[in-house]
């Protein structure tokens, strides 16, 4: 499955693709995702960050046929450090896909000048918390009672990647492609 994946930079013309996602996966993803965070991404807020100076961390998945099963979108914090989030469909969970992207995307970033990244995860989601730490991410902090999940608060675990640490293979800059 991971062989047949496209994995590529988002551009404004994956709008509709992304807003469809978004939608068809809003149930799923609530169970993972404070609720004022999805109703923020709305089309004018997607194509605010796909034309911001951002553009360059947000990564799409698609299947073959051009359906898409997955976002990863990076957030800078400062010159060399990002957050990252991501998302894969529901259908498409446990399957090895957002270990497989993540990796994927750590490379290309590490190339580009990032050394650390950090991700904040609900300490209920176990397949997320079981990528990050595959991926060699490591716990920096639990901050307590920090998602809002509908009737439910869970504490927030805060993980960190750093390129000093667990670099997948040696990363050269050669034209913004990894060399490994």
């Amino acid at each position: 499955m991971k062989k047949l994946l496209k994995i590529r930079q988002a551009t404004e013309a994956d709008l509709r693709h992304i807003l469809l996602f978004e939608f068809r996966n809003r149930g799923w993803f609530s169970q993972f995702l404070p609720g004022q965070v999805l109703q923020q991404q709305t089309e004018m807020y997607f194509r605010r960050l796909l034309r911001s100076d951002f553009k360059h961390l947000q990564y799409l998945v698609y299947l073959p046929n051009d359906v898409l099963i997955g976002r990863f979108n990076g957030q800078i914090l400062d010159k060399k450090s990002v957050e990252v989030s991501y998302r894969i469909a529901k259908n498409f969970t446990n399957q090895g896909i957002a270990k497989h992207v993540l990796k994927h995307v750590l490379i290309i970033w590490a190339s580009n000048g990032i050394t650390e990244v950090y991700a904040q995860v609900a300490d209920h989601n176990k397949a997320s918390i079981k990528v990050l730490l595959s991926c060699g991410f490591e716990i920096s902090e639990v901050q307590k009672n920090a998602i809002n999940l509908g009737p439910e608060i869970h504490d927030s675990l805060v993980f960190r990647w750093s390129i000093a640490e667990d670099l997948p293979c040696n990363v050269a800059k050669f034209d913004s492609i990894p060399v490994c």
